[in-house]
């Protein structure tokens, strides 16, 4: 069991090698972020539980990095998520949220199926999304590259294509490649519906 600081958000999930700014303005979580950096002790972020039960929920977490600090104190910061954990009890004693954490593994083992063609459909999907909303050549190209690292392709799928915080959720949960691709692919992959034993298929 370690320890992680915990960083409860509103519709905020965050995935790992993907990173999320966020400003800062209250105390307890600026003191959260210092100490964060100061320990070498990783965030997670999660979405805001008004009943404050955290316990066994998973969540992705990372070192912050502080990109700027105004004079009043408040802070322009974005954490990069690296580790995958499931929360186990609440460490009392500060003002901000400390939690047990067991680091959870994924299995991004491709041997055992077939993945390459939804594989694909979802990288030309992100190419096609970058086309309109990077307008910069050449960070377009920085992009394109990225996705050669399967785990960036299905977690930029989750945060750029998909809308539903629920989906989202279950994209950064599922434990293994095929179920991320899956969950993916019936999100917003093309869909097929068979219109009869003589007629050809309908995909949109």
């Amino acid at each position: 069991m370690e320890q992680i600081y915990l960083f409860p958000v509103s519709n905020a999930i965050l995935f790992k090698k993907v990173s999320l700014p966020f400003h800062i303005f209250e105390d307890r979580f600026r003191h959260m972020i210092y100490d964060a950096i100061d320990r070498g002790i990783a965030i997670g972020v999660i979405s805001f539980d008004p009943y404050d039960s955290y316990n066994g929920k998973i969540c992705v977490a990372g070192i912050p990095h502080i990109l700027s600090t105004y004079p009043d104190g408040k802070l322009d910061i974005y954490i990069t998520g690296q580790v995958k954990y499931r929360l186990g009890k609440p460490v009392e004693g500060s003002d901000y949220k400390i939690f047990e954490a067991m680091e959870i593994q994924e299995d991004f083992d491709m041997d055992d199926y077939h993945l390459e063609f939804d594989l694909d459909i979802l990288k030309n999907l992100l190419k096609r999304w970058s086309l309109h909303f990077l307008t910069d050549p050449i960070q377009r190209e920085s992009f394109s590259q990225s996705l050669d690292d399967v785990e960036l392709l299905v977690n930029f799928c989750a945060v750029f294509l998909v809308d539903e915080m629920k989906t989202k959720r279950e994209v950064m949960e599922a434990s293994s490649l095929y179920q991320k691709v899956k969950i993916l692919i019936n999100a917003i992959g093309p869909k097929e519906i068979p219109l009869g034993p003589f007629m050809p298929s309908l995909r949109f």
